[in-house]
């Protein structure tokens, strides 16, 4: 005979297929967030993006990021900061941003027994170690997901992702574990870019400190050595030219004030967020217009160009400007930024010393760095100069592509 046993496993499968489903959107979730830290240009804009990809993947009419700032004291009331959201109300968030609230999230964050998510609801019991007022914020269920990093085997809290539900719905534990998962990726990412921009903050004052000791430190030593013999002379009965000790000493002078101000003007970070033109103009009125040297900018109207190509191409101007100014003993400088049809075209000229270009030094006044800068970036580079004859700089990128 046979037996034969029915079982109706429909239940299980819809189980299966609700978790198989849930662990692929788990996976695009991920891969969405990498993808926002790659292509945008800053911390904020990372936020944005990563916090509008998990809202309506968790069926949450408001989602919020609170960060912890690095650099405020420990017992700073405001190192917790309310750094990104979406959905929250104007009233909602000034409840959320309340110091008092803030306050609370920071002592809770710092719990050593607190690293899971943290789920509030309106029909629940209200902790009084966290004042968040659920019905007054209009949400059902809040949950709140610690934001984690691991430094040196201990867990260190970097901030906290807040997500409010209308709907009386609570937060599944599957929910909360892929929150959890989504939050530490989240946070392995801001910790990222924060030790990246302190090695890049780092590295450019080292930078600027050994610029200083290399310029101005040497010009101003320079000034001292020609005062000191000038007076040597003066007191030993030689006879010296006064014109001719005036003219060095008012040319080192000069160009040490020359590199003071263009040091001053790089310790002020660049602000791209007015466009490339304005940011030329600003630097050309800060450092060449006061430095005993003709400039002039000259572009087109409505240059339109990504963010990312307009920082390039602002650095590679910004090192040919920094070379005139400290080699070329130039008189007239001109930056002439223009478009055809096919291009967008930067070109720096100046009636300095020049140089032999078959001569210098390999990597010598920063070229490779601005070659290297213009092929990175899909551009042609071409310098010319000769000694006695001023230097030229032309960048062209293409436009097609750019957009």
């Amino acid at each position: 005979g046979y037996l034969i046993v029915w079982r109706d496993i429909t239940k299980r499968k819809l189980v299966d297929d609700a978790r198989q489903r849930a662990r692929d959107e788990l996976f695009v979730l991920l891969n969405a967030i990498s993808s926002a830290a790659s292509h945008t240009m800053n911390l904020d804009e990372f936020l944005s993006e990563s916090i509008y990809q998990i809202i309506y993947s968790f069926r949450s009419q408001a989602i919020a990021i609170y960060l912890v700032d690095p650099n405020e004291h420990a017992h700073s009331e405001h190192r917790l900061k309310f750094a990104s959201h979406i959905g929250v109300e104007p009233e909602q968030i000034a409840l959320l941003n309340d110091s008092v609230t803030k306050a609370a999230l920071m002592g809770w964050l710092e719990d050593i027994n607190e690293e899971h998510p943290l789920v509030l609801s309106s029909s629940g019991q209200v902790r009084s170690d966290i004042p968040i007022n659920i019905r007054q914020l209009n949400f059902a269920h809040i949950a709140l997901v610690p934001l984690t990093v691991t430094i040196q085997q201990q867990v260190t809290p970097i901030g906290c992702l807040c997500l409010g539900r209308s709907e009386d719905d609570p937060f599944t534990q599957d929910e909360l574990i892929r929150l959890t998962t989504i939050s530490n990726q989240i946070a392995m990412l801001i910790d990222s870019d924060r030790r990246r921009q302190f090695a890049i903050s780092l590295s450019e004052r080292q930078r600027l400190l050994r610029d200083l000791h290399d310029s101005v430190s040497q010009k101003l030593y320079g000034l001292l050595t020609l005062t000191e013999a000038a007076q040597a002379s003066i007191e030993a009965g030689v006879e010296i030219i006064p014109s001719e000790v005036l003219d060095h000493i008012g040319e080192n002078a000069r160009q040490a004030l020359r590199e003071m101000r263009l040091f001053l003007y790089e310790m002020q970070p660049a602000n791209l967020d007015e466009g490339l033109v304005a940011v030329l103009h600003h630097r050309i009125n800060a450092v060449e217009g006061r430095a005993d040297m003709k400039a002039r900018l000259i572009n087109d109207d409505n240059i339109r160009l990504p963010k990312n190509k307009e920082t390039d191409l602002y650095y590679i101007a910004q090192e040919a400007l920094n070379n005139i100014l400290k080699h070329a003993k130039a008189k007239n400088v001109l930056v002439n930024l223009r478009q055809t049809r096919q291009n967008v075209i930067l070109e720096i000229t100046d009636d300095g010393l020049g140089f032999d270009m078959k001569k210098v030094e390999q990597g010598g006044l920063g070229l490779n760095t601005m070659k290297e800068r213009a092929l990175q970036m899909g551009a042609k580079y071409k310098m010319t100069s000769k000694p006695g004859a001023g230097t030229k700089m032309v960048v062209t990128l293409a436009k097609k592509g750019q957009e």
